[in-house]
């Protein structure tokens, strides 16, 4: 017996609200009215024969079921999306979209980007970036690259590139500020992250200082506007190696303590596999390379 489909359009809405948490936010999203929001979430639950929503205090909540069946619904819509886009692309260069943080897509992957593109001239790679989560994503996407690992049905989610922290700064302001052992460092102007806020304390903890209270420091955005702070002569930085073996090499940062290191979650890789489609196979085994060789460099730096 086949199961009767729901219609698209109440699908979109439903993905719309439960992506924002709100039925005002998604209307302005898909440019409905409220009501006209209201009206394709109630037709959906006709259609299910039970409520999809209840009223919380932040908005409009889903229920547990209503929750499962978003993240197969969203990743049902991206599939289309880029379903549809292959299509009306058959025979010209293929897009493949990819959606990283900013201190990624600046300090690590453009970078490298050109050898890729060398090889590969009928394939255009678009870069995004975005700190959200992937079940926050507006956009579909081909490839996800983020900190953390992540999960959505069909997808695969693999660890590509080592993270190892350790303090850097400036010749300058080592120069004017010598940090002889770890607990120097204490008063020191430490530049911190505002999406790793406990990294210094860790690392602290990692190398044997007691830390009383809270750390005092420059409290940044991005990595990348951390690590801009340290070659201006700000204060020390918890630098990804990974992100900065450019600096390192020139000079332009040194390691304060280069045998103590902070071994993060390391960046992860969200995609979904197709024996379909060999362009973005073979940039997920480039991305890997690229990764394997990198976290190559850090383990032998780190020696």
């Amino acid at each position: 017996m086949k199961t009767r489909l729901p219609p698209l359009k109440p699908l979109r809405v439903f993905e719309a609200v439960v992506r924002t948490g709100s039925l005002t936010l998604a209307a302005a999203e898909l440019h409905l009215t409220h009501s006209a929001v209201s009206q394709q979430i109630k037709l959906l639950e006709q259609h299910f024969d039970q409520t999809l929503f209840v009223r919380g205090q932040r908005g409009v909540e889903p229920t547990a079921a209503a929750r499962i069946f978003f993240a197969d619904v969203k990743a049902g819509l991206d599939r289309i999306s880029l379903a549809a886009e292959q299509l009306l692309n058959t025979g010209k260069v293929r897009i493949i979209r990819v959606s990283c943080t900013p201190s990624m897509a600046m300090r690590w992957l453009i970078p490298r980007l050109s050898s890729f593109q060398i090889e590969n001239p009928r394939v255009e790679i678009r870069v995004t970036t975005s700190t959200v989560a992937v079940d926050a994503l507006k956009e579909p996407f081909d490839v996800l690259i983020r900190r953390s690992p992540m999960h959505r049905a069909e997808y695969e989610c693999i660890r590509f590139l080592d993270d190892v922290l350790t303090p850097v700064a400036s010749p300058r302001y080592l120069q004017q500020h010598p940090c002889k052992t770890p607990a120097d460092l204490l008063q020191a102007s430490l530049l911190h992250l505002s999406t790793r806020s406990e990294s210094w304390t860790r690392w602290f903890s990692e190398v044997g200082v007691p830390v009383k209270g809270q750390l005092s420091g420059q409290i940044y955005e991005h990595f990348f506007l951390s690590l801009q702070a340290a070659l201006t002569d700000l204060g020390v930085a918890l630098g990804s190696l990974a992100m900065i073996e450019e600096d390192l090499a020139h000079g332009s940062l040194l390691p304060l303590f280069p045998d103590l290191l902070l071994r993060d979650k390391g960046f992860h890789l969200l995609y979904r596999p197709s024996h379909q489609d060999p362009q973005l196979a073979n940039f997920i085994a480039w991305l890997q390379l690229k990764g394997k060789q990198t976290s190559a460099s850090i383990i032998a730096a780190a020696k």
